[in-house]
């Protein structure tokens, strides 16, 4: 059994489904369909980003009640579910759009471009790992990814380096000059 298993079911066909968690944040519930209102906060849960198509007015109504930073919005689950810290910071990457910058603060052009890049970065990223995995599904592979967790290496597009910054627990990889932007104001 691995270090971070956090649940083992046998099935009837002798098979195992494991629950691995290396962060051990996450929680299983065992319900019936009809007590799926009782778990917390599923019902306040957005659209899950890769199992339906999102339109480009959902997103704008869904960002009404958030006013914070981007990056923070998008890891929200209320906002859309299944962008966790690491595909965020490559779908910002992506729009090119400053991680810390506030959402009150985007010009229509960028929140389409937040829009597009929000739908297309998890389903490639989905297509590249069936590829890379194979039957392995147990693997955590982010080698692919182009600036998460690469704080210091190079940029893939500027050649410039990865800045990488720690708050509230999470690590934050944008570049500064393809993601421009200021932490603090004058």
């Amino acid at each position: 059994m691995a270090r971070k298993t956090c649940l083992i079911l046998l099935l009837s066909t002798d098979k195992e489904l494991r629950y691995f968690d290396d962060s051990q944040m996450g929680k299983v519930y065992y319900v019936d369909a009809s007590q799926t209102k009782e778990i917390p906060n599923l019902i306040e849960q957005g659209p899950d980003v890769l199992d339906e198509k999102i339109s480009l007015s959902e997103l704008q109504t869904r960002f009404k009640p958030f006013r914070g930073e981007m990056k923070g919005i998008l890891t929200r689950g209320a906002f859309i579910s299944g962008i966790g810290n690491p595909y965020s910071d490559e779908i910002l990457f992506t729009a090119q759009l400053f991680p810390f910058r506030k959402r009150t603060y985007l010009k229509a052009d960028e929140v389409d471009q937040l829009y597009q890049t929000t739908l297309s970065v998890p389903k490639e990223s989905v297509a590249i790992l069936r590829d890379k995995m194979g039957a392995d599904i147990h693997l955590k592979i982010r080698d692919f990814l182009q600036v998460h967790d690469k704080g210091g290496k190079p940029c893939p597009r500027c050649s410039n380096s990865i800045a990488a910054i720690t708050a509230n627990r999470r690590v934050t990889t944008y570049c500064r000059h393809c993601q421009p932007g200021m932490l603090l104001k004058n």
